[in-house]
């Protein structure tokens, strides 16, 4: 476990020690002297050029709220990170949410990320913000549930092109966000460079899982009657986030391949956290911990998506690796975008 900080790339800013101990950044940091040498002027394109929080206009009716900040070399990604199940973007932003985690070190990912990169974020419709009583965002417009998968890329593809975000882009998504950007890299091929996947939802998870897997889906979307199983009022609502697990996986499946590109993948150490009564009934703690070590097993998937994908284990984390671990999702970012740029390098 104690190697896995070594995997990950130290960033532009430590140029110097970063190309002589990892090769791959080598071809990175030959071909930025002849662009941008390390915290010289960043050239700005359109797009890049103010940080902003606002709503989008994507059509239909609906606004999507869009949080984006800094500004990268010429050429570099544009970095999109894609929420979990039912999660803002105010978990990759509040600095607030890591005082939750005493061993947690900030700053937050999307500031983070922000000292070097173009970083952005966004409400999907009928997601939690992160204050008090986790209230359902009201900055991007409710939407009928459930969706899936397809939905929800379309809806970001939307969003992207609304805010006329540069490509290419590197996806960062969290649990059902990794299934979403998964989808989105698949579909939309030309305009991703790499995905980092953070303790993401694995379409190999129903094949680990056999006979279990409808009793995980019970845990992903109780019965609304059920109302014990939905601690927040929000989650009580009907407009609250849904995604039909079963079909969205299907769309995976019948996808185009992803074509080679970098990867990292973040895998959390520690049992899912649950309060006391939140299991459906029919799931024993024998049960529960079988899921949860599918759900680590099946991460695999994501690794062997691409040869050379590194498979870093957060020691000490729970699922919310992002906010415990902050540092080692903007470090992983960092690896892909850097590896992304000596891809580009070598095949122009």
């Amino acid at each position: 476990m104690d190697k896995a900080p070594r995997m990950l790339v130290a960033g532009r800013r430590h140029c110097a020690r970063a190309a002589k101990n990892f090769p791959v950044a080598q071809a990175l940091f030959a071909l930025a002297t002849l662009v941008v040498v390390c915290g010289k002027a960043l050239a700005e394109t359109p797009g890049t050029k103010l940080d902003f929080a606002r709503q989008f206009d994507i059509g239909a009716g609906r606004n999507l709220f869009l949080e984006c900040r800094g500004a990268a070399p010429a050429g570099y990604p544009t970095v999109v990170l894609t929420s979990g199940y039912h999660a803002s973007s105010d978990t990759w932003i509040q600095r607030d949410s890591l005082s939750l985690l005493p061993l947690a070190v900030g700053p937050a990912v999307l500031p983070g990320l922000a000292r070097e990169n173009r970083v952005c974020a966004y409400d999907r419709p009928g997601t939690m913000r992160n204050m008090a009583d986790a209230p359902m965002t009201d900055r991007s417009t409710p939407v009928a549930q459930p969706r899936t998968v397809r939905d929800l890329v379309s809806e970001l593809h939307g969003l992207l092109s609304a805010a006329q975000l540069p490509t290419p882009y590197v996806l960062v998504g969290h649990s059902l966000g990794g299934l979403i950007a998964l989808l989105y890299a698949r579909t939309y091929s030309s305009d991703v460079r790499g995905i980092v996947f953070v303790d993401a939802l694995s379409p190999a998870l129903p094949i680990q899982l056999g006979t279990l897997w409808p009793l995980y889906l019970r845990v992903l979307n109780p019965p609304l009657q059920d109302q014990r199983l939905r601690p927040y009022p929000s989650l009580r609502q009907p407009e609250s986030e849904q995604v039909d697990i079963d079909a969205s996986i299907d769309q995976l499946r019948q996808a185009p391949p992803l074509p080679p590109m970098p990867l990292a993948v973040l895998t959390k150490t520690e049992p899912f956290e649950l309060q006391p009564g939140s299991l459906p009934a029919g799931i024993t703690s024998e049960s529960w911990a079988a899921i949860d070590t599918a759900f680590d097993n099946a991460q695999r998937y994501f690794v062997e998506l691409v040869p050379t994908t590194p498979q870093v284990f957060a020691t000490g984390s729970r699922h919310d690796i992002q906010l415990s671990q902050p540092d080692l999702v903007i470090n992983a970012t960092r690896l892909v975008i850097s590896r992304a740029a000596a891809a580009a390098t070598n095949n122009p």
